[in-house]
């Protein structure tokens, strides 16, 4: 969820708690790093590229949405308040700031008159934005407990939209939007649980995933599924000890599907399974670290993004195993907490530097 590894403020430092954990149990493997480096620069043509964001310190960015090549939204924090950044094509700029203790993470775009920000309010509630083209409007979500932080949302149609998240004490939130209103929508039972991130296919077709039966030391990765009338657990593996969760999930099809995280102490490298109609598998990466996002283009071109070390890292699944994909220097630490692309257009987006010069991170990839 939100704890992209520096607690940028005090309200959030409880929704910013899962990627500081990652980042305190991280290896680095320079000389492995550098090998895939160079293996990777031989197999695939394109690079990411840094485009200056807003650069404003106290800042940082959980969430991004493309609609078209010069319409892109991006969402996160300006101590003390939400924070919306937007792409025209040439250049970003702030377009949005909410009041004081709010948080945005994650964001989705059905077109450039329809888009879906969530996050937390400053009292300690749900948070749920909707931009029409004209403005961003503040839309009602319920009250589920004394402390709810939606962490992600995806969008099927103007009618149909799902938004995850957790309430403390970690008892995990989803949410649908029906076109009027947003109403909460229950699950199967789990322990101490929380969702990071939903992606939808269809109605009857959605998937969600995060972490549960969390402990001081332990998390397990958990996966629901909604076949449009019921949300169920799909049993999904662990492979490691201590903190293992999954951050993102994405597909290309619904026996395709994609979900990222973090397995402490494991010899997988950081965290991606598939999904293939049937059963999740693990798949093993050549990296340390931990991955927040995942966008997949096709069966052959899935980016994951996320950390290792103090610096962002990103990889590429090409149909047979997974490369890790050169980053640009950065202010340490630094980290990439969400992907988005369409028609050619891919961004990832996140944090750099420390504490109080934390700005806005920002790579577009090229090819």
């Amino acid at each position: 969820m939100s704890d992209k590894i520096v607690a940028l403020t005090e309200s959030t430092s409880t929704c910013i708690r899962l990627y500081s954990n990652t980042m305190n149990n991280l290896i680095p493997s320079a000389t492995l790093s550098f090998a895939i480096f160079l293996n990777a620069s031989a197999i695939f043509a394109g690079q990411w590229t840094e485009v200056p964001g807003v650069g404003l310190n106290n800042s940082g960015l959980y969430g991004v949405a493309v609609v078209s090549a010069n319409d892109v939204w991006a969402v996160g924090h300006l101590k003390p308040r939400a924070l919306i950044e937007h792409w025209d094509g040439t250049n970003w700029s702030v377009a949005g700031l909410q009041p004081p203790g709010t948080l945005l993470n994650g964001v989705a775009a059905l077109s450039s008159t329809d888009v879906w920000a969530v996050g937390q309010n400053g009292v300690l509630h749900s948070l749920v934005l909707h931009w029409n083209g004209q403005r961003w409007v503040v839309v009602p979500s319920p009250i589920v407990g004394t402390y709810d932080v939606l962490t992600a949302v995806c969008a099927i149609s103007h009618n149909d939209a799902w938004a995850v998240g957790f309430s403390i004490p970690y008892v995990y939130i989803l949410m649908h939007w029906d076109g009027t209103i947003w109403s909460v929508v229950n699950g199967p039972p789990a322990n101490s649980s929380s969702l990071l991130s939903v992606k939808a296919f269809a109605s009857d077709d959605v998937w969600a995933v995060g972490e549960k039966d969390r402990t001081d030391f332990t998390t397990s990765t958990f996966t629901l599924h909604w076949d449009g009338t019921t949300w169920s657990e799909i049993p999904s593996p662990n492979v490691g000890m201590g903190f293992q969760f999954f951050n993102g999930v994405d597909g290309v099809a619904p026996n395709d599907v994609w979900a990222v995280g973090y397995s402490g102490f494991s010899n997988v490298g950081a965290l991606t399974m598939h999904w293939d109609g049937t059963a999740w598998t693990v798949v093993p990466t050549p990296t340390d670290g931990s991955f927040t996002a995942v966008k997949a283009f096709s069966a052959t071109n899935v980016f994951a993004v996320g950390s290792s070390g103090n610096n962002p890292l990103s990889a590429r699944w090409d149909g047979m195993q997974w490369r890790v994909i050169p980053t640009p220097p950065v202010n340490i630490p630094g980290w990439l907490s969400a992907i988005s692309g369409l028609d050619g257009s891919i961004w990832a987006v996140g944090v750099q530097g420390f504490r109080r010069e934390a700005t806005d991170l920002i790579f577009n990839w090229t090819e």
